[in-house]
């Protein structure tokens, strides 16, 4: 019985793990300060946790909403995995979604 139990606990962690859920994810809003071929130059707002990193960070341009197009000054809302590369400007690589909101 106990061997059952283990088997099935660790079957149940390999499946939660495998199913690409974004649990883990950070969100954080950011003013546009560029946009450049591929990815936008941004600062994050007055009191975000992003901003104790750093005052300027890359965002890939992937999985946009479809509309507005952002524009320098406004105001996105970004989900991320959490992870910023400590570089200058600082980066961020996995991004699940970005939205205008201002």
């Amino acid at each position: 019985m106990k061997k059952i139990f283990c088997i099935l606990t660790a079957l149940t962690l390999l499946l939660s793990a495998c199913s690409g859920s974004k649990s883990g994810s950070v969100t954080f809003r950011a003013t546009v300060l560029e946009i450049n071929d591929g990815y936008y130059l941004v600062e994050p707002v007055e009191g975000s946790a992003e901003l104790k990193s750093a005052d300027q960070i890359t965002v890939p341009m992937k999985n946009m909403a479809p509309s507005p197009e952002p524009e320098a000054g406004d105001i996105l809302e970004i989900e991320y995995d959490g992870y910023i590369a400590e570089s200058y400007p600082a980066q961020i690589s996995n991004v699940y979604s970005v939205r205008v909101v201002e």
